[in-house]
């Protein structure tokens, strides 16, 4: 399977997922092509130091259809058949997503519905799980719809966050252990994802729903139910297979922990209990 991988910045799920590759984990996915809209994102490098192919299609300024336009000529020249998100800052259009439908794939910081939706992307969404006081976020895969975080969700990850409230930091540093904790669990969860849809293991099904929808009447707002269609995802993910994925996934595990530890982060805070799992 060709994956094609849209980013703006940093790109470390994108490090993670060529991580995946290059030790083995993944299998049967080929990195095909990274196509970043910042001139200056340092993921270009990354890309390049993996052996992908990194194109440069500049975004700030230009219209979405023009810019979508040369993503979509890229993606088809590259021959991509699966699509990820990795930190790409901008919202893709109807129309392109219909040239990809159900073949986008976005990871989020946290366990959708909560802290989804418009501006809750970055520290924002750690931030809002924070003020809520949750103990428990995480991260979520989901295919991407028309709406904003709100595509069929695929798998999650949940991650205790409880005794980040305790700790005696600042404000900031505290968001920054939560946000450490979560991206860990986001470098698994993506390629994990990806691994089943190149096994074959997704199942999409329509169904028709009730759903509300305000009207406005006679000068006032009601609210009535009509009948839409929706459409669900399942990933046929069994016993045997996460527990295979889980051996195989051990040796990238080993390598994320050492190469974070070497990179001076805090581990014993943002890994308390190890990480292993």
């Amino acid at each position: 399977m060709r994956l094609g991988i849209l980013a703006s910045w940093r790109g470390t799920n994108a490090k993670a997922i060529f991580d995946h590759v290059r030790l083995g984990v993944l299998k049967g996915v080929e990195p095909a092509v990274l196509i970043y809209s910042d001139a200056e994102a340092p993921v270009r490098k990354i890309a390049e130091s993996y052996g992908v192919d990194a194109v440069y299609v500049p975004h700030r300024g230009v219209p979405r259809s023009r810019r979508e336009e040369e993503v979509l000529q890229t993606l088809r020249q590259y021959g991509v058949e699966l699509v990820a998100l990795a930190g790409y800052d901008y919202i893709l259009s109807a129309s392109f997503i219909e040239q990809y439908r159900w073949r986008i794939l976005n990871i989020h910081p946290s366990l959708l519905p909560f802290a989804g939706g418009k501006g809750m992307h970055g520290m924002r969404v750690h931030a809002e799980v924070y003020r809520a006081g949750v103990k428990i976020t995480g991260a979520t895969v989901h295919l991407v719809d028309e709406s904003i975080d709100g595509g069929p969700v695929l798998d999650q990850w949940p991650v205790y966050i409880g005794d980040i409230y305790a700790m005696d930091l600042p404000y900031e540093q505290k968001l920054e252990v939560l946000a450490s904790r979560v991206l860990i669990y986001e470098h698994r969860l993506y390629s994990r994802v990806i691994q089943a849809l190149a096994d074959g293991r997704l199942e999409l099904r329509a169904e028709k729903v009730k759903a509300p929808r305000v009207v406005e009447e006679g000068g006032r707002i009601k609210y009535i139910e009509e009948e839409v269609e929706r459409t669900y995802a399942t990933l046929k993910i069994d016993e045997a297979w996460m527990r295979q994925w889980r051996e195989r996934q051990r040796i990238y595990v080993e390598f994320q922990l050492k190469e974070w530890g070497e990179s001076g982060k805090p581990m014993d805070l943002i890994c308390p209990h190890g990480c292993l799992d």
